[in-house]
């Protein structure tokens, strides 16, 4: 069996989820092909592989994604998945029109068009591809707008005032958890946050999400404001911080994808049937 891991950053670089992953990976004695798009060439050939693993979610990363995919290989998370969700407007977007509790979203191009929205109450304004809060900012009156932010694509979006500290619910597989954290985090401890018991419904909520955007490793933020809760992000592979064993866990998720690709690909006779882990969007 033969696994590819899409990671961000040069070789040496650490990071602890996938190089967990990666250990349990090579301890189940699977062949691990570990890429670093950022330091290869577009015209490299992609490897035979059972299963790819896409972490790296950067346009070099998002084009071996996309190469892996087309290939007839799957990505964990989905490599339609994850281009989607690196645009966070179109993904509150399918959300919204699916029904979840999603704050009212617009695209904004200059100033001015903060203005309609601000007429309500206060805004968020956020990178259309931001990522771990870079560049995010509460905007209460047309005094706090911006004149300007440059050449990146913005969105904005219906600012509740969180009730609780940020709710960061994590799901793997079946598995689903909820760190409590401080926003934004700063120290190690902080980004760790606390594990909390999550309510029934609010969990059905989050898995609601991955079963309308076809995937089973994500990550989705939700407030409560009024005692009704709202989900403000979500990530198609976030970095799993508080979540105990996430590496051995995501492994489990990893190994199944490529015992039923290799089932797939089995002569006719002896093939049995078996769906893929998920569905495009």
């Amino acid at each position: 069996m033969r696994v590819v891991l899409l990671r961000s950053g040069s070789p040496g670089d650490p990071n602890p989820l996938l190089d967990a992953l990666e250990a349990e990976l090579r301890l189940a004695e699977v062949a691990v092909i570990s890429l670093f798009p950022a330091e290869m060439d577009s015209s490299v050939s992609i490897p035979q592989a059972d299963a790819a693993v896409l972490k790296d979610k950067t346009p070099a990363g998002l084009e071996w994604g996309r190469r892996l995919h087309e290939a007839g290989i799957p990505t964990v998370s989905p490599y339609p998945v994850t281009a989607l969700c690196r645009d966070k407007l179109r993904t509150n977007h399918v959300l919204a029109q699916a029904g979840l509790p999603v704050p009212e979203c617009r695209p904004v191009t200059g100033p001015e068009d903060l203005l309609p929205m601000l007429a309500d109450g206060p805004v968020i304004l956020k990178p259309r591809r931001g990522s771990r809060g870079r560049g995010i900012q509460i905007i209460h009156d047309t005094a706090e707008v911006p004149m300007s932010w440059g050449v990146e694509e913005m969105f904005a979006q219906r600012y509740y005032e969180p009730e609780t500290l940020d709710r960061k619910i994590y799901r793997i597989g079946n598995d689903v958890f909820c760190v409590e954290r401080v926003w934004p985090p700063v120290t190690l401890k902080e980004k760790q946050g606390r594990l909390i018991e999550l309510d029934t419904p609010t969990r059905e909520l989050a898995m609601e999400c991955g079963r309308v955007l076809g995937t089973e490793i994500y990550g989705v933020d939700v407030i409560e404001h009024e005692g009704r809760p709202w989900i403000v992000d979500l990530s198609s592979f976030p970095g799993f911080k508080g979540v105990p064993d996430a590496g051995a866990r995501i492994a489990t998720v990893v190994l199944r994808v490529a015992a039923e690709t290799r089932k797939d690909v089995s002569p006719p006779e002896s093939a049995s049937s078996s769906g893929t882990l998920c569905a495009a969007p």
